[in-house]
C-alpha cells in the first residue's frame, strides 16, 4: 500500500504549549446549577492527544494529535516550543496503532490496515512497521522486507508477508539505531528475530525461524522466552533459554479455558529474573522466576484476593531494571517497587491530591517524565514533570470541551442474580436526577472477556449528558474478577449472561433509580449481541435496543472461525452445541421483537464481520419490524473514523429522542 504523510513546522514559545494542546482547564470551575446539554461533538471527537512519549534524552515528545478527522504525528521541544508534525493520515484507509521513539532522532511508527483474502467476505486486520525522522522532514521506510534472504525456504509460499510486523521485542544495548523484532516472515506462526537498523533498515537474523507465535528478549537483547500455540489441543507452552547451559528448555504450560494463563511479561536486569503473570489463590498476581535455580522458582511480588493483576512492567533504563508495574483495577495505576520511586510516586501524589496520578513513561536517565492525572469527573489531564526542578508543565487536556461541571461521577453498585452470584457495575446518573426513577440505558461491554471500570468512557458520559442513568454491568464471564469468575462466560452467550443483564434492571427498579417502563440498552460488540438478545429473548423489558457492531447469528460467527489460527478457541468460546448456537441467535428470533431497533455496523470491521447486521436488516425489513440500519462505508470494528463517529453520536441522539424520550 502507499503512504502519504505531510510534514508542518511551527514555532512557539514555551509558554505558549499550554495554548497549543490545553485549553481552559478554569472552566471545570463552572459551578452552573442547570444541566448542560453538549452537542454530540464533545463526546464523540477524539481525545486530543494520544500515545505521548517521551525521549530518552527527556528533551523532546512525540504525541498523536487529533485534528478533526485527521491524525498527526506531533514532535515538540520543550525548552524552546518548537512544535513539529513530521507525519499525518485521514484515517481512511489506515490509522496509526502507535508510536515511540527508536531513539533522540528517529520515531517508530505502526499502522494497521484492513483488508480482505481468501476470497471471501471477511475482513483481517494487517500491520506494518515504518521509522521516520523525528525533529526534520524524512521519507518513510518500512523496516520489514517482504522477504528475508537469510531465511527464505524453498517450501515458502513466494508471495507470503507476515500479518504483522510491528512487533518490537526489545533494543541492542549500545547500538541506538538497532531494535529487536520478532516476525513470521516465511512460515506462518514461524517466527524469527531480527536485529533492524532503523536508519536504513538493514536486518540480521538474531534467533533463526522457529516454532513460536512471539519471543521475548531480556535487558541485554538475547531472545529468551519463545511462546508456542498449539490450536488442537488448546495448549500454549513456553520455552526458555537457560542462563546457565544455553540450551532450551521447555517449562510452563495451559490449556485455554481449562487452566488459568501464565504470562510472561519480560526480565529484570539480569536475565535469570522473569517476572510473569498466574494464578495466586483464585486471582491473577505478578510473580518473579529465578531461572538460576533448579525448577525456576517463583517468588509472589503482587496479589489482590479481590482482583487479577494484568498490565506491564516498568522499567528504569538508568538502573536498567524493573521498578514497578502499570496495571487497572478499575482505573489506570502505576504500583512502584523500588524504594526511590515509591517515593517519588508518594510526592506527586501529595502534590496532586485529587486526582489518580499515573506515570505514562521517564527518560532514560529518570529525571523527566510524563504524568497522566484524571479523577471521577476530569477524563484526562497530562503533564510533562521534571523532578530537579521540582515542575510539573500541563501539556494537554484530552477531551477540552468536558468540563467538570459536565461529567457525572460513577458509582460502583453490587447487586445479586437470580442464582445468588455476586455481581457489580458503574452507574451513572444524569445531573437532573432527583431520587425519582428515570429513564436508563442498561449499556453492557464488549468482549465479554472484558470489564467496565469507574473511568471516563465517551458513550456513558453522552447518554448521561442526555438525561439518562446508564449501568454498565460486569456480568458473569467478565474480566478482573479471577478465572473462575471469567470463564462463566465460555460457551455461555445468551444464557445466564443475558439473565445477568434482566436482573440488573430488576435491581435499578427495585433501588428506584429506573422507570421500568423506560428502559433501552445499548452495547457494541458482544453488548450489541446482548442488545439485540434483550430485544428477542426478553421482548417486554426494553422499550428499545441499540447494536453497534454487534452479533446476530451465532452459528454463522462460529462457521468463520476455521479461517483464523486459534480457531478451536474460538469455537469453544463461542459453543459447541449447535441447537444452542441457533436459539441463542437473535436474526432467528426476530419474529419476537416488539421494540425499535437501531443497527450501526463498519462495511471493513475485522473483528464482527458486516454480514452480522445485514443478515438482521434483511430480516427485520422481511418481518415488518421497527429498525433503522447504518452502514459505514469503510469503518472500522471500534469506529476509528472521525465522520463514522459522528453519523453513530448523532444517529443514537435520534433514535433515543423519538423512542426514549427523557421527560
Amino acid at each position: 500500500m502507499t503512504i502519504q504523510f505531510a510534514a508542518l513546522r511551527l514555532l512557539v514559545t514555551p509558554a505558549a504549549i499550554i495554548a497549543i494542546l490545553l485549553t481552559a482547564m478554569a472552566a471545570s470551575a463552572n459551578t452552573e446549577e442547570k444541566p448542560q446539554q453538549l452537542p454530540a461533538e464533545a463526546f464523540y471527537q477524539l481525545p486530543l492527544v494520544t500515545n505521548i512519549r517521551l525521549s530518552p534524552d527527556g528533551t523532546h515528545i512525540i504525541a498523536l494529535k487529533n485534528f478533526g478527522a485527521e491524525t498527526a504525528v506531533m514532535t515538540m521541544n520543550m525548552a524552546t516550543g518548537e512544535v513539529f508534525y513530521p507525519a499525518k493520515t485521514d484515517n481512511k484507509k489506515f490509522k496509526i496503532r502507535w508510536i515511540d521513539w527508536a531513539n533522540n532522532d528517529r520515531i517508530l511508527l505502526s499502522i494497521l490496515f484492513a483488508e480482505g483474502e481468501f476470497g471471501i467476505s471477511l475482513k483481517f486486520t494487517y500491520t506494518r512497521l515504518l521509522a521516520m525522522d523525528a525533529k526534520k522532514t524524512s521519507s518513510m521506510l518500512n523496516l520489514v522486507k517482504p522477504k528475508s534472504p537469510a531465511s527464505f525456504t524453498e517450501s515458502t509460499s513466494a508471495d507470503y508477508a507476515s500479518q504483522y510486523q510491528d512487533n518490537v521485542i526489545g533494543k541492542v544495548p549500545n547500538e541506538p539505531n538497532n531494535i529487536l523484532i520478532s516476525v513470521d516472515n516465511n512460515v506462518p506462526q514461524h517466527q524469527t528475530v531480527y536485529k533492524v537498523d532503523v536508519t536504513n533498515a538493514h536486518t540480521s537474523t538474531v534467533k533463526k525461524e522457529d516454532i513460536a507465535q512471539s519471543w521475548i528478549a531480556d535487558r541485554q537483547g538475547v531472545p529468551r522466552i519463545g511462546e508456542i500455540y498449539d490450536d488442537k489441543e488448546k495448549k500454549v507452552s513456553y520455552k526458555v533459554l537457560d542462563p546457565t547451559t544455553n540450551k532450551w528448555i521447555k517449562v510452563w504450560s495451559y490449556i485455554v479455558f481449562e487452566n488459568p494463563s501464565i504470562t510472561p511479561l519480560g526480565f529484570g536486569k539480569d536475565a535469570t529474573e522473569l517476572y510473569l503473570l498466574a494464578d495466586h489463590e483464585g486471582t491473577q498476581a505478578l510473580y518473579k522466576a529465578d531461572l538460576s535455580k533448579e525448577g525456576y522458582p517463583w517468588t509472589l511480588i503482587l496479589s489482590n484476593p479481590n482482583r487479577d493483576i494484568n498490565g506491564r512492567l516498568i522499567y528504569s533504563d538508568k538502573l536498567n531494571d524493573v521498578v514497578g508495574i502499570y496495571y487497572n483495577d478499575g482505573e489506570d495505576k502505576s504500583v512502584f517497587f523500588n524504594e526511590e520511586f515509591k517515593k517519588f510516586q508518594a510526592g506527586i501524589d501529595k502534590a496532586l491530591p485529587s486526582t489518580t496520578n499515573y506515570i505514562s513513561n521517564m527518560s532514560d536517565d529518570g529525571r523527566k517524565y510524563i504524568l497522566y492525572t484524571t479523577n471521577d469527573t476530569t477524563p484526562g489531564v497530562i503533564y510533562f514533570g521534571d523532578r530537579d526542578t521540582k515542575q510539573l508543565l500541563p501539556i494537554a487536556t484530552l477531551y477540552p470541551q468536558l468540563a467538570a461541571d459536565v461529567l457525572v461521577k460513577k458509582e460502583f453498585l453490587t447487586y445479586k442474580a437470580r442464582d445468588e452470584l455476586e455481581l457489580g457495575g458503574f452507574l451513572t446518573k444524569p445531573k437532573s436526577f432527583k431520587d425519582k426513577p428515570v429513564a436508563t440505558i442498561i449499556f453492557p461491554h464488549g468482549g465479554p472477556m472484558a470489564e467496565d471500570g469507574s473511568g471516563f468512557d465517551e458513550f456513558s458520559a453522552f447518554f448521561a449528558n442526555r438525561g439518562y442513568a446508564v449501568f454498565q454491568p460486569n456480568f458473569r464471564g467478565s474480566s478482573g474478577r479471577g478465572f473462575e469468575f471469567e470463564m462463566k462466560a465460555v460457551g455461555a452467550f445468551g444464557l445466564a449472561m443475558q439473565d445477568d443483564l434482566e436482573d440488573a434492571v430488576k435491581f435499578l427498579v427495585d433501588k428506584k433509580i429506573t422507570d421500568p417502563k423506560r428502559v433501552c440498552i445499548v452495547g457494541g460488540s458482544y453488548g450489541g449481541y446482548a442488545a439485540l438478545m434483550g430485544a428477542t429473548k426478553t421482548p417486554d423489558l426494553f422499550q428499545c435496543a441499540i447494536s453497534l457492531a454487534g452479533i446476530s447469528d451465532m452459528k454463522k460467527l462460529r462457521e468463520n472461525a476455521h479461517y483464523f489460527v486459534n480457531k478451536n478457541v474460538m469455537k469453544e468460546q463461542l459453543g459447541n452445541d449447535t441447537d444452542q448456537l441457533k436459539k441463542t441467535s437473535p436474526v432467528r428470533m426476530v419474529d419476537k421483537i416488539k421494540i425499535p431497533i437501531l443497527l450501526i455496523h463498519g462495511s471493513d470491521d475485522a473483528i464482527v464481520p458486516v454480514e452480522q447486521s445485514r443478515m438482521m436488516a434483511d430480516e427485520l425489513k422481511d418481518q415488518k419490524k421497527t429498525y433503522e440500519y447504518i452502514e459505514l462505508k469503510n469503518g472500522s470494528h471500534h469506529f476509528d473514523y472521525l465522520p463514522h463517529r459522528k453519523q453513530t453520536f448523532e444517529a443514537m441522539d435520534a433514535f433515543l429522542k423519538k423512542y426514549l424520550p427523557v421527560e
